[in-house]
């Protein structure tokens, strides 16, 4: 028996070992790029979806198996790579690389909010958040990950379908991730288009053909092996409406062939298809690392447009929906300019009365610039605050301000639908390179006003709070609110009220004896702050640097945790006029959470 079967048995094993060496020499070539790449594991390569459910222990060997895979790989193009398990990440701890790789959801952050109607119906789902808005890592995510970290924060990266298999088509093979920093030659093939996708004719213009030039991203898929991790794609309407976003590659799903399996949006990547490196081909791994390589070039790059409800339709959208009917696709061509995004409807888009009567389509600025003059005119006055409140982050509290924020920014105004069907500012522009809107004492630089959807919660939340009257005895009052975050923050927002000719201190120079204004918040426990309190716009009181608050403004804080209980407010100040200081004032001011 030793004689048959000895001489194959070195030629296999030296095969083999030819191969090793080869492998290691291929390997070795590479010219590895100097990138600190952090890799969060935390999926396996088992479907927990699929007929057969794994066991923990079988999970857990998927999971170990997948990172080594992925580690391996990323150790062949870059030069300092590290990998950990998704429970031990933190965003501190993404600040020590140059780009991060999620493959499984980090710590919660934010727990899941719901509210019900009487007949136990839910009116409010919100999924947990794992990731601030303020992560500006840049970050390539793997499959269903994308929607997972980026529900909350906004991201268009949603799960329009869990149901990529192992195929890209309508690939823009222009992208940089197709063309280096790693020599990478795709291997096209003409395949049937899906008949899913050929299923979606009826809601396009354009003829969807029968076959389309497809490449192989991996060696296996759900739909060939069952119980394989599935991949996902992202909804395709409205995804670029907004410069911060670009689509690179569909693939095989059960959608619609313009279904997103690889794109970005802002710092973050999506990488659609499930498999890790043991199951991609030869020419995904490389394509891979050249995502990752360009994920490394977000740096600096942002999320503008926030998708915080992918439930609620674009205009493309609901016209897709309407367009079998010939009398439907009649009525929503008139409405089509009108319609915009209703919160309270779970359609998402109905006719806007008020744009409709003023004759500009709500995508036009020009509905912008028509309100304002109203405002200017004092003519339906209310008509114009619902169009701007409608479709502006923006809040001013007297004509001026609108007029100053449009003309300054009215060439740079991009319209997002999928972000809530507001005019947004695009940052990209040279013009728009610093703030336009103080908010310290010291005028220091802020994000461009008209971005911030938390800080458009906070200032219309703030407009609602009623605060009781000021005169020349009681000078100061002031009012407290809680407001829930669409990012699953909770704001407490107090509302200040001065009388005219009164002030008190905002920063009180050393030379100077007044008492400058301290303004605390203390949450409940479960709770912690996020970031810095804001500081409001003050003016300047003398020649020594004294700073002081007059009129009407806003403090607010930012928190996150679990559980109900009292957030107060801590307030003391000192009070003046031109002529003379009352008394200091120390006040609390409670708000409760239920």
């Amino acid at each position: 028996m030793n004689n048959i079967y000895s001489k194959p048995l070195v030629l296999l094993l030296t095969l083999l070992v030819s191969f090793s060496f080869l492998s290691a020499q291929n390997r070795s070539a590479v010219k590895r790029e100097s990138l600190k790449v952090l890799f969060v594991g935390g999926s396996a390569d088992i479907s927990p979806y699929g007929s057969n459910k794994p066991t923990p222990e079988e999970k857990e060997a998927s999971v170990q198996k997948r990172m080594k895979s992925f580690e391996n790989l990323l150790k062949t193009y870059f030069s300092d790579v590290t990998s950990l398990k998704n429970r031990d990440f933190t965003e501190e701890i993404a600040n020590g690389y140059d780009v991060i790789i999620l493959d499984g959801v980090p710590p919660e952050r934010v727990p899941l909010y719901t509210e019900k109607d009487d007949k136990g119906n839910y009116t409010v789902y919100k999924n947990a958040g794992f990731l601030s808005g303020d992560y500006n890592k840049p970050t390539l995510t793997i499959a269903d990950i994308s929607d997972r970290v980026g529900r909350r924060i906004g991201l268009k990266l949603d799960w329009y379908c869990l149901c990529l298999d192992a195929h890209a088509y309508n690939i823009d093979k222009s992208h940089s991730i197709f063309k280096g920093p790693f020599k990478v030659n795709l291997t096209m093939e003409e395949l049937p288009t899906p008949k899913d996708a050929l299923s979606f004719q009826k809601y396009y213009k354009e003829i969807i053909p029968p076959t389309q030039q497809m490449w192989r991203v991996q060696t296996q898929g759900y739909m060939t092996s069952p119980d394989f991790r599935v991949g996902m794609v992202c909804r395709p309407w409205g995804f670029t409406d907004s410069p911060d976003n670009e689509v690179i590659s569909g693939g095989v799903s059960l959608k619609s062939p313009d279904a997103i399996a690889i794109g970005r949006h802002g710092n973050f990547f999506h990488w659609g298809f499930a498999a890790s490196p043991d199951y991609m081909t030869d020419e995904a791994k490389v394509v891979f690392a050249n995502a990752v390589h360009y994920t490394a070039k977000l740096k600096g790059e942002k999320v503008i447009a926030r998708k915080y409800d992918d439930r609620k339709s674009t205009r493309n959208e609901m016209f897709f929906v309407y367009s079998r009917s010939p009398k439907d696709s009649a009525l929503m061509s008139e409405e089509l300019p009108y319609l915009y995004m209703d919160k309270g409807s779970r359609a998402g888009l109905k006719v806007d009365e008020d744009a409709k009567s003023l004759g500009v389509a709500t995508n036009n600025h020009l509905i912008l610039d028509k309100a304002i003059s109203m405002l200017e005119k004092g003519e339906s006055a209310d008509v114009a605050q619902r169009v701007l409140d409608r479709y502006t982050l923006v809040t001013f509290c007297s004509p001026k301000g609108y007029r100053d924020w449009y003309e300054k920014h009215k060439a740079d105004l991009f319209f997002t639908e999928s972000g809530g069907f507001y005019f947004l500012v695009n940052p990209k522009s040279k013009s728009n390179s610093t703030t336009d809107k103080s908010n310290s004492a010291t005028d220091k630089s802020q994000p461009i006003y008209g971005n911030d959807y938390s800080l458009m919660q906070i200032e219309r939340a703030a407009r609602g709070i009623k605060v009781g009257e000021t005169d020349n005895l009681n000078p100061v009052n002031a009012a407290i609110t809680l407001v829930r975050l669409d990012n699953g923050e909770i704001a407490a927002v107090v509302r200040v009220k001065i009388e005219d000719g009164f002030h008190i201190y905002a920063k009180v120079s050393e030379r100077e004896p007044y008492i400058e204004t301290v303004a605390d918040f203390v949450a409940p426990e479960g709770h912690k702050p996020y970031g810095e309190r804001n500081t409001p716009a003050s003016v300047k009181y003398g020649e020594n640097g004294t700073f002081i608050y007059e009129g009407e403004f806003i403090f607010f804080q930012k928190f996150v945790g679990k559980g109900t209980g009292e957030f107060k407010f801590k307030f003391a100040y000192q009070c003046c006029d031109d002529q003379v200081c009352m008394p200091p004032v120390e006040k609390e001011l409670c708000q409760s959470l239920m």
